[in-house]
């Protein structure tokens, strides 16, 4: 079987200046499970990249470079300004699916930048991975109480007001191409998810049928699979936390939580990672709650290697998930993996990932004094942090089971490759 991936990251090919945080790891990881266990399956992945390229085979895998149509200069800058050049690879993916000839296309997002590619690809079936959801992404775009003058202030200014490059305009792209994503779910005819919330809403948005299909995860939290481990005698608790530089990832709630357990003479540290300490999101967020993130015990890691963030996890005591809106946070898998207690926001798909009381606790998206309760009650007990780790451990290992995995992505295409069979010689 033959099977095209259309992905915004470049997966196993390893391009120089790679941004490998930045969505793919869990598809590469996906790329070697699949290498591993799906020994029917000649993979082709094409994917954006900084150059084109004819086919480039690199063990057993066909790549395709597709080049970014990125602007530069005055033209970006009226891009932003006026809102137009909407990027389209139509074209190019139709060439590439000519040339390989795939038995199925696998996209990866429905809010992608390939994504058009369901509706002008013809002729072959097309399944879409599902990652997040940008219609249901945007109302909560904006914590509580914000809006997009928040995201003005000195440190931000210039690149909000002037060149109109920061999180006013990535509102507004998110907003536009929400309506676009609304055009490809609505013709999508095979969807994979991983989560009851992600099925909910393929169901809302298109007749698509849906196959459960699960992440696997970076090599490194395998390897460090069920090995966190309680620290008896602590007197200060470790708090980590994974946040991206947008506003709806609950940056807000961090600053606000902090500042309660500091209030309320808690003694811990709290680690985020993915967010410099001059980012501007963190001085928006500061000036909006009055909170400095110093004064709060708040320590800002920035972008850390896999190896990093699974040190960090293992030596701290609690992964806490603030995020408003989120489809299956592989951050939460992965602290799981490793056997930490999770304290989670109930949001999105969350819930299909953690069930409150057994292997993490969920709390109401936004509720500081709800989640600083949680946080100093779990710290407390640490029988309750070992069970919590420990059933959080064997949940993710059944969860993410690779060769399980492989097996479900099999069935899902031939299955989706049937149904496009089967409707093609009733509508002949």
């Amino acid at each position: 079987m033959k099977v095209l991936w259309l992905s915004s990251s470049n997966t196993l090919f390893n391009e120089k200046g790679d941004r490998a945080y930045n969505g793919k790891g869990w598809i590469a990881s996906l790329q070697d499970a699949v290498a591993e266990y799906g020994k029917d399956i000649t993979l082709g992945v094409a994917f954006l990249s900084s150059e084109d390229s004819d086919a480039i085979v690199r063990d057993g895998i066909t790549y395709f470079r597709i080049r970014k149509r990125q602007l530069s200069g005055f033209r970006k800058l009226y891009r932003n300004w006026t809102g137009g050049n909407t990027e389209n690879y139509d074209d190019r993916i139709g060439e590439i699916v000519k040339e390989f000839s795939p038995d199925i296309v696998h996209i990866f997002g429905c809010e992608s930048k390939l994504a058009s590619a369901v509706a002008s690809i013809t002729g072959r079936p097309v399944i879409i991975h599902i990652q997040g959801i940008l219609n249901e992404t945007v109302p909560y775009f904006y914590p509580p109480g914000f809006s997009g003058s928040d995201m003005i202030v000195p440190r931000t200014f210039v690149n909000e007001v002037i060149l109109r490059n920061g999180f006013i305009h990535l509102y507004e792209d998110f907003r536009t191409r929400a309506e676009n994503e609304k055009k490809y779910l609505s013709v999508m005819r095979s969807a994979m998810g991983r989560t009851e919330w992600d099925r909910n809403i393929c169901e809302k948005y298109s007749r698509a049928e849906y196959f459960r299909v699960n992440e696997t995860l970076r090599k490194p939290f395998y390897r460090n699979a069920g090995q966190w481990k309680y620290r008896p005698g602590k007197n200060r608790t470790i708090l980590l936390s994974t946040i991206s530089e947008v506003p709806y990832k609950g940056l807000d709630l961090v600053l606000r939580t902090a500042d309660i357990l500091r209030q309320r003479g808690t003694d811990f540290e709290w680690r985020v990672a993915g967010i410099r300490n001059d980012s501007g999101i963190v001085k928006i967020f500061e000036k909006k709650t009055g909170i400095k993130a110093a004064d709060c015990g708040i320590i800002f890691k920035g972008i850390v290697s896999e190896e990093d963030i699974v040190r960090e996890m293992l030596s701290s005591d609690i992964y806490v998930h603030p995020s408003y809106i989120e489809n299956s946070s592989n951050s939460v898998c992965e602290a799981q993996m490793l056997g930490m207690p999770v304290i989670a926001t109930s949001t999105g798909g969350i819930p299909s990932l953690v069930s409150h009381g057994y292997d993490g606790i969920l709390i109401p998206p936004g509720k500081a004094e709800a989640l600083a309760d949680w946080i100093d009650s779990t710290s407390r007990s640490g029988t309750r942090m070992e069970q919590l780790g420990k059933a959080a451990a064997e949940t993710a290992s059944r969860r993410h089971d690779r060769r399980k995995i492989v097996e479900d992505l099999t069935g899902a295409y031939r299955k989706s490759i049937e149904s496009f069979i089967d409707n093609n010689n009733f509508n002949n």
